[in-house]
């Protein structure tokens, strides 16, 4: 038992190590801020998924790449509690003078996410709704997100 429970013990110590690296990789602090950084990447792939098979024309890995951001985009207000500003994170102060408008957004591309979920499952309406759903991006990040810096 004194085994497993060091095993344990090691298991977290490595897992916050690795957490602790990953955010300084991403010179944002460990906590919400991270994993806010983390959950809009994940939006980000799988947007670069969506985008690409919009391209191609070709809808097959669309309804689960929407769903993962529709699950995704359920998480986002929670990962903005007052007061969770970095000098490196891109979040604009407005996100929390402006909170309904945020919390809108948030539950729009949720909506919209799904919404294309479906409309690629059924094959109807998917240029629309890919649409929809990336125009939700573009406007919340125009309001609540610092444009990133030329390197």
């Amino acid at each position: 038992m004194l085994k497993k429970i060091r095993f344990a013990v090691l298991g977290l110590a490595l897992s916050s190590a690795a957490l602790v690296a990953r955010a300084h990789e991403h010179k944002v602090p460990p906590g919400p801020i991270h994993d806010r950084h983390e959950l809009m990447e994940g939006i980000g792939k799988n947007s670069k998924i969506i985008g690409d098979a919009m391209k191609a024309g070709k809808y097959d890995t669309v309804p689960a790449a929407a769903e993962k951001i529709e699950q995704a985009a359920g998480k986002i207000t929670a990962l903005f509690p007052p007061g969770s500003t970095h000098e490196h994170s891109r979040a604009k102060p407005e996100i929390w003078t402006h909170w309904p408008q945020f919390e809108s957004d948030a539950k729009e591309l949720q909506n919209t996410a799904g919404a294309l979920a479906a409309a690629a499952r059924n094959g109807k309406g998917v240029g629309e709704a890919s649409q929809k759903m990336f125009d939700t991006c573009k406007n919340c990040h125009e309001q609540f997100r610092i444009p990133k810096k030329a390197e």
